[in-house]
């Protein structure tokens, strides 16, 4: 026998950054209850000092969800019944595995682990980004959702976790042009896009231009690749962080900053008087990418055991189309947000994409991800991808995983499934072309500058926006 004593406790995170009054421990992102009451007393304190007519469609508008930076939870005093209702078993024979303990042997220990994981991912959106979004839709305020970001140690579905928000919402920091910007960050502006696409939002914000140690140290020449690059990634409500409130008389300048971060956004800019080119710019350009609705022919599904900002941490997938648009799939909209109309996919939004492509770590998926796709197909849906070995959960049943795959994948190059087909290999550009589907946008091979394109499609025609990346013409 082998006895083990567990117990949770506290992590001792406390919010960051806020003045001592409104420094306190972190919420518990995994219970609804907790969330909700933390919403209304703090909310409660709002329309104390300024009114209740203040806080709603007047006043207090607008909440927004910053990047998860307080590091991983995980526990939440209701996990178990929790996860007997997400998994379907009960987990308590299998806690010892949490410390290390191998239980039965060690690939059902990972497979309990990928279910407590997955567990914790699917609680961090409902209980924490949906409950924000209903409280705060309760008393008339709008929600602008951000998630992880970058690849910070967290649990969680970054576009399941937006899905829940008015406005989805990344960030994009300033970077030297030498190194060009972080790939996670635009993981996590197409992630937001992708999300506003699939569940209907339409707009696309991003925490814009942020800087950190560089006081003053841009001009619009400089800022501009990086907001067009936001604007290729379909951000189309750019939120420069930051613009400070300056109430110091000009004796006083270069005034009040948001200690090392900007942009230093103010009058006090040394190029305050002649911004007002540059800020049409950006308020043209985002209301043009606010029109009609965004156009992609390839919906990349990227798996179920890792968020989408992971898929980018050494740079574009090299599975990702180039001549092709795409949005990412999570599987909540796999599951429940996709359908087949005439052969292709389409989404409650308006979305529509004639292929759905497995990337990512899809070579791994659940049963009922693959029960999914089986009926996508037999719908009349074009899957292109390679046939996943695995589930990675307990629970599923590894005989009926096998047979659905051999009826899905024949061993052929492609096989059919009722209406539709299931098309064995990674190259998705030459499937699309196989059915007649020229590319969206084609770069002449002599072409030396790289361009990116968005390309959304109106009532009455279409508009793209396209972006050299280089400074040759």
């Amino acid at each position: 026998w082998r006895i083990l004593r567990m117990g949770y406790s506290l992590t001792g995170i406390e919010n960051h950054p806020a003045t001592p009054e409104a420094t306190g421990l972190e919420v518990d992102k995994f219970d609804g209850r907790a969330v909700r009451d933390y919403l209304e007393t703090y909310l409660g304190k709002y329309q104390a000092a300024a009114g209740k007519d203040l806080v709603g469609a007047r006043g207090v508008r607008a909440m927004v969800t910053d990047s998860t930076e307080v590091g991983a939870a995980n526990w939440t005093p209701r996990m178990l019944e929790q996860f007997r209702r997400l998994r379907g078993y009960d987990a308590r024979p299998w806690l010892p595995a949490l410390v290390g303990v191998v239980i039965g042997n060690r690939a059902r220990t990972d497979a309990f682990l990928y279910d407590y994981r997955r567990t914790l991912a699917d609680l961090m959106a409902s209980e924490h980004y949906g409950t924000l979004a209903k409280v705060a839709r309760e008393k008339g305020i709008r929600t602008y959702g951000e998630a992880l970001e970058s690849s910070r140690v967290t649990f969680g579905d970054d576009m399941a976790m937006r899905s829940h928000a008015d406005v989805p919402m990344a960030a994009m920091w300033t970077y030297r042009p030498e190194y060009g910007p972080n790939p996670t960050a635009i993981a996590d502006m197409r992630g937001a896009a992708s999300v506003s696409h699939l569940y209907g939002q339409n707009l696309v914000a991003a925490e814009s231009l942020t800087s950190a140690m560089s006081p003053w140290a841009f001009s619009p020449a400089d800022l501009r690749p990086m907001i067009d690059m936001e604007f290729a990634s379909g951000v189309n409500l750019p939120v420069i962080h930051t613009s400070v409130h300056q109430p110091l008389d000009d004796a006083r300048k270069p005034g009040l900053s948001l200690a090392i971060f900007g942009q230093y956004f103010n009058r006090n800019e040394t190029w305050a008087e002649m911004a007002r080119p540059w800020v049409d710019y950006m308020a043209r350009s985002a209301f043009l990418l606010q029109q009609g609705r965004f156009y992609a022919d390839v919906a990349y599904f990227y798996g179920e055991e890792a968020p989408l900002v992971a898929l980018y941490k050494n740079g574009q997938p090299p599975d990702a189309p180039r001549r092709y648009a795409y949005d990412f799939v999570n599987p909540d909209a796999l599951l429940n947000k996709l359908s087949v109309k005439d052969g292709d996919l389409v989404a409650q939004s308006g979305a529509r994409y004639r292929v759905l492509f497995l990337g990512g770590s899809s070579h791994r998926m659940s049963l009922a991800t693959l029960r999914r796709l089986h009926a996508l197909a037999g719908a009349g849906a074009t899957i292109v991808g390679q046939a996943p070995a695995a589930s990675p959960a307990l629970a599923d049943d590894p005989v009926q995983f096998k047979a659905l795959v051999k009826r899905m994948w024949s061993g052929a190059p492609q096989t059919r499934v009722g209406k539709g087909r299931v098309v064995n290999g990674r190259d998705v550009e030459s499937v699309l072309a196989s059915v007649g589907q020229e590319p969206d946008v084609e770069i002449a091979p002599s072409a030396e500058s790289p361009l990116l394109f968005v390309h959304r499609r109106l009532a009455d025609g279409d508009l793209y926006f396209v972006t050299n990346r280089s400074a040759k013409a």
